[in-house]
């Protein structure tokens, strides 16, 4: 019998995500594609802010938390970072972000096209990105 070390869920749902070169492309290619079409009003169905604009940033937010403890970057990292509990504490800082623009733009509070594109666009496709980066530098360590 083998014996095989536990993956952490959060360190599976990265390495599904950002690994392979082709997975990658295509969950950026949708991201890009989705919330372009939601920014421009071209699919305004509240059900794409949900997907695209608050469940996929928090999921990326919390995956970006749990790789920045596994890549040890000492001169990029400041000295807190390294605590768990500062890292839960600012991770749940920032899904709170994600979720409050996401009702405000589905009130429509803040429901103009920089902040859709903000919401649905860019924060998605930056966490993405710095997910690769974390996730190959893990993997050349």
């Amino acid at each position: 019998m083998t014996d095989k070390k536990k993956e952490h869920i959060l360190h599976f749902w990265t390495r599904n995500l950002v690994e392979n070169p082709l997975v990658f492309s295509i969950n950026l290619s949708l991201v890009f594609i989705f919330g372009v079409l939601y920014s421009f009003g071209l699919l305004p169905s509240p059900f794409f802010l949900l997907v695209f604009g608050i469940f996929s940033p928090v999921i990326l937010t919390i995956c970006l938390y749990h790789m920045v403890s596994v890549v040890s970057l000492p001169n990029l990292m400041p000295v807190n970072m390294g605590k768990k509990s500062t890292r839960v504490i600012l991770s749940l800082v920032d899904c709170a972000i994600v979720v409050l623009l996401g009702y405000l733009i589905f009130r429509g509070t803040l429901n103009y096209f920089f902040f859709r594109l903000l919401q649905t666009v860019i924060f998605p496709a930056l966490y993405l990105l710095m997910l690769r980066v974390l996730y190959l530098t893990e993997k050349t360590d």
